[in-house]
Formats: structure tokens, C-alpha cells, sequence
């Protein structure tokens, strides 16, 4: 396609694209800046257009797709006018804490626990009846009691 041919569809579908922006839910403005967009855009990959009959709808096409794509980008706001909400999560800290106190046995066992897995699903796993573990998780609690109240 020559300068001249897309200078004539230019001139005759320009308005097209603007009212097709404006139908798309374009304000005034910004149809008018689309459109121009979307025809350089044309202009550019003119190489690209299969049938020159269909120049319009091709044009068309890129608009929207300019149009829409401002939905797709990210809002950007100053530092100054967002707020930052730290939360800390307090119980995961105290809960490092308390294993850090354990031994590697006794934070294996209570780690399982606090996965879910019941006394008989342990026991299994550790070659010990399911009382044996009820009896050591008890005591793992109460050493730990124990400790944080000195701490305290």
C-alpha cells in the first residue's frame, strides 16, 4: 500500500475510527488520540495488511486494542499517597521461639502434631505406641510452659 492509497483511507476512515472509539465508551479526548495512534500504528505495519479492502476494520481493530490495553496497565500512585499496613505475625514468632528451646526429637514431634498428624500417625513413624507419643507430647508442653513462664 502507497502513500498516497493509505492517505486517502486515512482521510476517509478517520472519523470511522473516532466514532468507533466513541461507541467502544471513549471520552471525546481520548478517541480523537486513539484514533491518530491507531492509524501511525496502521501506517507502520501497513506490510502486515493481507487485503487492503479491509484497511478499516484492520485500523479499527488496532484502536480498540489501544484502547483496551490502558485497562490492562498498572495505576501508578506516588509513594507519598499509599500506606504501608505491616502486620507481624506474632504467633509464628513465639512459636520459633518455643523450637528453638526443643530438642531435635522433641521439635520433630511437634512439628507432626501441629501438621495434623494424629498420635497413632506418629507412633507409626517413630517406632513408639501411640500412648508413648500422647505421654512425650505432654511432657514437651509442659517443659516448654515451663520455660516461657521463666522467661517472662
Amino acid at each position: 500500500m502507497e502513500h498516497e492509497e493509505y492517505g486517502t483511507a486515512f482521510e476517509s476512515g478517520f472519523g470511522a475510527t473516532r466514532r468507533f472509539l466513541r461507541a467502544q465508551g471513549a471520552p471525546v479526548e481520548e478517541a480523537e488520540e486513539v484514533a491518530q495512534a491507531a492509524w501511525a500504528r496502521g501506517w507502520e505495519y501497513r506490510t502486515q495488511l493481507r487485503d487492503p479492502r479491509l484497511l478499516r476494520f484492520w485500523v479499527n481493530s488496532i484502536a480498540r486494542n489501544l484502547f483496551h490495553a490502558r485497562f490492562r496497565k498498572p495505576i501508578k500512585v506516588p509513594l507519598s499517597e499509599q500506606t504501608f499496613l505491616y502486620t507481624m505475625d506474632l504467633a509464628s514468632l513465639e512459636l520459633r521461639q518455643l523450637f528453638e528451646r526443643c530438642s531435635g526429637s522433641d521439635r520433630n514431634l511437634l512439628e507432626q502434631q501441629l501438621e495434623g498428624y494424629s498420635a497413632e500417625e506418629i507412633a507409626q513413624g517413630a517406632g513408639i505406641s501411640a500412648t508413648g507419643i500422647r505421654v512425650r507430647m505432654l511432657r514437651i508442653r509442659r517443659s516448654l510452659r515451663g520455660r516461657t513462664t521463666k522467661v517472662r
